[in-house]
């Protein structure tokens, strides 16, 4: 074996030897108070649970036993509702199991393509190795990026839901009915949640386990305070109208505040472009004139 085919051994063999030893340091490590607790109150560790559903190379061996214990698949089936996707938890692990084996196939490639000029066998296996991890966690960013442009869009339509809601309630229209009619203006992923719940109440469920329902679906703090808003306004009697207008109100000052704070944080961005771009440039027309005065001068 040549010195690079032995390098690169040696350092698979550290970084192999590295993984375990901090998978033994986690294994060690003390368990928290909801970690002790949860199993005798009802309330499993759902951290825990969170980080195993979608990251490290354990998740693939309990997907390929399939040894999936209930919490993590409720936790997995509720990413994948916020981020809209109607797949089950099953065949998402299929889907990133497919993505992390085209990653593993196009690392294999290039490391062929290299091969041929002169590299060698273990940088092959690197780089299908890193194909392989490049497609599992891509699968992962690709579902939170859905989830993340979903939940905007639903606290962009929250305000004019809102508002149709009142209008209704206020025309004589019963807070089911006002939901239904202002989803069907909307339209959108929000709309589709309303329907949702809309159906499970004409199904016999309460409004209040409904709307409860709608909220935990979504995952958006904004929909929820609308939800607690509705669901106490019908407990207490207070009127509606006025709390689901105080509601849409309040969706309205946090968008206004995060598009302050994005405007903010965009100052900082646009210096990047004016401090190693336009000012070099300016620096440059205002020093040249200079420059070659001297060199007319100065010989």
């Amino acid at each position: 074996m040549n010195e690079p085919s032995a390098g690169a051994a040696a350092g698979l063999l550290f970084g192999l030897g590295l993984v375990l030893v901090v998978a033994w340091g986690r294994a060690r490590r003390p368990m928290s108070m909801v970690e002790r607790i949860g199993p005798y109150v009802g309330v499993p560790g759902r951290a825990s649970a969170a980080r195993d559903a979608t990251l490290g190379p354990g998740a693939v061996v309990r997907a390929l036993r399939g040894r999936r214990s209930a919490p993590v698949d409720a936790d997995l089936a509720a990413r994948l509702r916020q981020a809209g996707v109607g797949s089950a938890p099953a065949d998402y692990r299929l889907e990133r199991l497919a993505w992390a084996t085209v990653g593993a196939v196009a690392g294999l490639g290039l490391g062929a393509v290299m091969t041929t000029g002169g590299s060698t066998w273990a940088a092959s296996a690197v780089l299908g190795a890193t194909g392989a991890v490049a497609g599992w966690s891509g699968r992962d960013l690709h579902l939170r990026r859905a989830a993340r442009r979903r939940r905007r869009r639903i606290e962009q339509a929250l305000p004019t839901l809102a508002d149709l809601v009142a209008l209704a309630v206020s025309a004589g229209a019963s807070p089911v009915q006002a939901l239904e009619g202002a989803a069907a203006a909307t339209g959108g992923p929000l709309a589709d949640e309303v329907d949702d719940a809309v159906a499970d109440v004409r199904g016999g469920e309460p409004v209040d386990a409904a709307l409860r329902s709608l909220a935990g679906r979504t995952g958006v703090r904004a929909v929820q305070r609308f939800v607690d808003g509705i669901i106490v306004a019908l407990e207490r009697g207070t009127p509606l109208t006025d709390v689901v207008r105080a509601q849409a109100q309040d969706v309205r000052a946090d968008e206004r505040r995060r598009l302050v704070e994005t405007a903010g944080r965009k100052d900082v961005s646009m210096l990047i472009p004016v401090v190693f771009l336009i000012l070099p440039t300016v620096v440059l027309i205002a020093l040249f004139p200079g420059v070659q005065s001297l060199r007319l001068v100065i010989p």
